[in-house]
């Protein structure tokens, strides 16, 4: 985006400067710093928006749109430039525009039915797609020419940039804050209403009594629609999710909606909600009332209530985790990783647990537990030996000297299907290699990890677990797993039990006498035969039993053969690669294509199909409405004469966004929170970048130095990043902040010289080719914010920052053939 906006700075080469007072530049100063607020403010509202209707990962695609948006505005300004000849009222055109289009372009997408869900069997999912992409890309048309002409019509570029920098920073930082008090829409109407007054303070008294009468129809117009269709402006979310299908059962109500910068809490009360995740079938009676909690509209976990003296919860006797506490018995130490509705705290409750600890990464789930519902669920999060900690697990396990007898990953997401559209692209920082081993570090020296799944089948999610934690010892030295591992499972649930000694024969037998007690099934322990498994929830093999037996007891030759081997994606979830929910290998594709259009994807080819549906898209719409123009203007170039500056745009299309794409999915880690780290990378690199730009056109600075800069930076920051990691995340939240701004503003300066060092070449030798070089930089930024994602699930976020450096060096040595061209 950075780049985007460096493009509008030499659109000034094109023409000679209008002459503005004083008085109207200082207007078009603060109308430009509200348009550039309002601007990146809406664009980081769309994540959330989206967050809430299908993904947060989905941020790809806004960052895509808003490049479009940008990318056709420069290509639309090159092409109608000198049929401008009124300048004020081009300047409110654009601004008024660009008001206008935030609330029709949104009321327009909500009412389009995308569902992710959909896309592996539905084709029209894919136009619906290609629908969001056009009528979403319309405010940052708008507002991208705003500041185009601004900067083409401003004599200082400097002063000029300053204020787009600042107002675009702003409006990134100001979301985190402003969101808790008026919520997204009221986010989406701040944009718009701002966007006005930049409309006004520009209007002049011969225009505005018209403007006046628009902004009137215009207000009147929309109170009206959100008066008599309120439905419009709220986010339509995919039916699938687990809010909206709880909502379609007779009599469901939502009792209460909280929402912060970064989720919407929903708690609703609804007869259809019966949560005992793997209870077992033995249990015959009805577990008390519950009610259903869910974050963004998904993962409902359950509030159960509690009586003043713990009564009536003999149900949790039936749950797997009896089980757990049969291996850890009356435990003085517990720790219970994002339990949401409680469940996992009642248990330990249950079973007479001394000091519970239990860290939660919301803040929102534990002021409802701890106050508005706290009459519901018994008061526990208030009870004496149970301790609350409002951070993740990744920082609350470096922070703590406690060590834990039991750590239990609670099951606190909804059963998705590996079918279930894009949900394989979500990263969770949680079930990787790096996380297992922080939390196996703080176990106490016979402590237990206690994982549970839901059971898939064929077996995706446990496997992952198992090959994840095999990873983890792996990496800590840690030596015949098989003897720690005990693992049962239920109808719908698979617990995998971790020792950090090992389990004695004394402890298998009586953890064997509870599973049978139960009717669950032991999957593995060392040892198991296998007329012991696969019993009462008989499948037709013991499938589990056997790949458990595979990657235990195998050595890691053999087991990285049935890797490759099996069907799915089973490898290790890493820090690098935290998309612990994609089982997506090339080898599935004939079966994606045999079964689209026809059912649902079953080896979770529905999430890759959005990303190279979105791919595509984003390819076709850049070359027809931003190569295609000047291609119909016959601006003159040759591909033989020109093929270096060419290459160069090419390559910082790519290069950028192949860095901060990466870098928002790493900090997601440190933060905690995506939104958090959208916010605070935006910030920081337009920021630098920009400040590196502006001071490139200052004096004179050796592309030379400022590509080894990169490259060096780059490579510092991938051998030291664990490093980096492991000191920040013990930080608390606003020292976070500012370290992650302080690591990324060198390499953001370095960043924003080159685009600009280029332009300033390529005006000296072929000035007339300059709008085929904002078209091909512009088109590779939108599609390099797509292709960067793809590469970082199949091959890691440093393959992608390294392929960041090549392309670096690439663009270098195409600047040195400059001089040749």
């Amino acid at each position: 985006m950075m780049a985007t906006d460096i493009k509008f700075i030499s659109m000034n080469n094109l023409s000679s400067k209008y002459k503005l007072s004083v008085s109207y530049s200082n207007k078009i100063n603060i109308s430009l710093f509200l348009i550039s607020f309002s601007l990146f403010l809406y664009q980081i509202c769309l994540l959330r928006i989206i967050s809430i209707s299908d993904y947060y990962h989905f941020a790809f695609l806004i960052v895509s749109i808003a490049l479009l948006g940008f990318g056709i505005s420069g290509s639309f300004m090159y092409f109608f430039i000198n049929r401008f000849k009124n300048q004020p009222l081009i300047l409110l055109i654009f601004s008024f525009g660009f008001s206008v289009s935030i609330i029709v372009s949104f009321i327009i997408t909500n009412l389009i039915p995308f569902d992710s869900f959909k896309i592996a069997w539905e084709l029209k999912q894919i136009f619906y797609l290609a629908a969001y992409y056009l009528f979403l890309v319309t405010p940052f048309f708008f507002g991208g020419s705003f500041i185009g002409y601004v900067f083409f019509i401003k004599e200082k570029p400097g002063v000029t940039y300053f204020y787009n920098l600042i107002g675009s920073a702003a409006g990134s930082l100001l979301f985190l804050f402003l969101v808790p008090y008026i919520g997204r829409i009221g986010i989406i109407i701040t944009s718009s209403v701002v966007g006005i007054a930049a409309t006004f303070i520009l209007t002049g008294k011969k225009y505005f009594r018209v403007f006046i009468v628009l902004a009137l129809i215009f207000i009147v117009s929309t109170a009206g629609v959100l008066f008599y269709f309120p439905e419009v402006i709220n986010v339509r979310m995919s039916p699938y999710k687990s809010l909206p299908t709880v909502l379609r059962y007779p009599d469901s109500v939502v009792l209460r909606t909280v929402e912060n910068s970064y989720s919407k809490i929903d708690v609703v009360d609804s007869q259809s909600i019966k949560s005992a995740p793997g209870i077992s079938l033995k249990y015959g009676d009805i577990p008390p009332s519950q009610l259903g909690i869910t974050i963004d509209g998904d993962n409902l976990s359950a509030i159960t209530t509690v009586g003043k003296d713990f009564t009536e919860l003999d149900f949790i006797d039936y749950l797997p985790a009896s089980v757990i506490f049969t291996a850890k018995p009356g435990p003085e130490n517990i720790l219970v990783i994002e339990p949401r509705g409680g469940m996992d705290v009642v248990g330990a409750l249950h079973f007479n647990s001394e000091n519970i600890y239990v860290t939660e990464n919301n803040s929102q789930f534990v002021n409802l537990m701890k106050e508005d519902f706290c009459s519901f669920n018994g008061d526990i999060y208030n009870g004496e030996n149970v301790s609350i900690f409002e951070t993740s697990s990744r920082n609350f396990a470096k922070i703590t000297d406690k060590r834990f007898d039991l750590i239990i990953l609670s099951l606190a997401d909804s059963f998705h299907p590996i079918s279930s559209g894009a949900y394989s692209l979500n990263e969770n920082y949680l079930y990787t290699s790096e996380s297992f081993a922080d939390l196996i570090k703080i176990l106490d020296g016979d402590g237990i990890l206690a994982v549970t799944r839901w059971v898939q089948f064929p077996p995706s999610e446990n496997l992952k677990v198992l090959s994840t934690l095999i990873d983890s010892c792996e990496g800590q030295g840690i030596d015949e797993v098989r003897d720690k591992i005990f693992a049962f499972r239920s109808w719908s649930t698979l617990t995998t039990l971790f020792k950090k000694d090992k389990f004695l024969p004394q402890e298998i037998d009586s953890l064997g006498q509870k599973v049978g007690e139960l009717n669950f099934d032991i999957v593995y322990y060392e040892h198991a035969q296998e007329d012991n498994v696969n019993i009462y929830n008989k499948l037709e093999k013991p499938y589990f039993y056997n790949y458990y037996k595979e990657m235990l007891e195998g050595s890691s030759g053999s087991r990285e053969e049935f890797y490759s081997s099996y069907y799915f994606n089973i490898k290790p979830s890493t820090d690098d690669r935290p998309f612990f929910y994609d089982f997506f290998k090339f080898g599935q594709v004939p079966d994606i294509v045999r079964f689209f259009g026809k059912s649902t994807q079953p080896f979770s080819g529905g999430g890759y199909l959005i990303l190279i549906a979105a791919l595509i898209i984003a390819i076709i719409l850049s070359i027809l409405l931003i190569i295609l123009p000047l291609k119909i203007k016959r601006v003159n170039i040759s591909i033989k004469r020109d093929r270096w500056f060419l290459i160069y745009f090419f390559c910082l299309g790519f290069g950028y966004f192949f860095i901060e794409i990466p870098l928002i999915q790493k900090f997601i880690l440190i933060l905690g929170k995506p939104a958090y780290s959208f916010a605070l990378v935006f910030f920081s690199l337009m920021l630098s970048a920009g400040i590196g730009a502006f001071l490139s056109s200052r004096c004179r600075i050796n592309l030379k130095w400022v590509v080894i800069a990169i490259v060096a930076y780059i490579a510092v920051f991938i051998l030291s990043f664990s490093y980096i990691c492991n000191f920040i995340i013990s930080k608390v939240l606003w020292q976070r902040f500012i370290y992650i701004t302080l690591l990324v503003i060198p390499l953001g300066f370095f960043m924003g010289i080159p685009f600009p060092a280029g332009l300033s070449k390529a005006k000296e030798a072929r000035g007339e080719i300059i709008p085929w070089l904002w078209a091909v930089n512009g088109c590779c930024s939108v599609v390099g914010s797509v292709v960067s994602v793809i590469i970082a699930i199949h091959f890691g976020f440093s393959i992608v920052i390294s392929i960041a450096a090549l392309i670096y060096i690439a663009a270098f040595l195409s600047y040195r053939k400059f001089r040749i061209a």
